[in-house]
C-alpha cells in the first residue's frame, strides 16, 4: 500500500510556523513599545516640578488633578503593557506549537523515507536471491 506524501503537510506546517514566528516578533515589538511608553509616563510623573511653597486653593486643586491624571495615565500604560505581554506570551506558545507540529511532520517524513529505503533494499535483495536461484536452476537443467 502506497502512503501519501507528507511534503504538502510539511510545506503547510512550514508556512504556519513562519506565520507564527512573524506574529511572535510583532507581539514582542508591541510589548517593547508598551514597556517604553510605561517607562516614559513614569519618568514624566516623577520629573514633575516641585510645587511652590505657598499655593492657592485653585493651584492646589489643579496640582491634585494633574497628579490624578498622571497616575491614571500610568495605570493605563501598565494595563496596556500587561496586555501586550500576555499577547506576546500567547504568540510564543502558538509558535512553539507550530514549530513542534512542523518538526513532528518532518520526523515522520524522515521515518517513512528510511522505512521505504529499507523496504526497497529488502525487495531488491529478495529479487537478487530469486534471480540467483533461477540461474542455478537453469544451469542445473542445461
Amino acid at each position: 500500500m502506497r502512503q501519501r506524501s507528507l511534503r504538502p503537510l510539511i510545506w503547510l506546517r512550514g508556512i504556519r510556523e513562519r506565520q507564527a514566528r512573524s506574529a511572535l516578533g510583532a507581539a514582542n515589538v508591541r510589548a517593547a513599545a508598551a514597556r517604553d511608553e510605561l517607562e516614559a509616563r513614569r519618568r514624566a510623573h516623577e520629573e514633575r516640578a516641585d510645587p511652590p511653597p505657598e499655593l492657592t486653593a485653585v493651584q492646589l486643586r489643579a496640582l491634585q488633578l494633574q497628579g490624578i491624571r498622571s497616575v491614571e495615565l500610568i495605570a493605563e500604560a501598565a494595563a496596556a503593557y500587561a496586555a501586550a505581554r500576555e499577547e506576546a506570551e500567547r504568540a510564543r506558545r502558538e509558535w512553539e506549537q507550530a514549530r513542534a507540529r512542523l518538526e513532528s511532520a518532518t520526523r515522520l517524513d524522515h521515518r517513512r523515507r528510511v522505512e521505504g529505503a529499507r523496504r526497497a533494499e529488502a525487495a531488491a535483495q529478495r529479487s537478487l536471491d530469486q534471480l540467483v536461484l533461477a540461474l542455478r536452476e537453469h544451469r542445473r537443467w542445461r
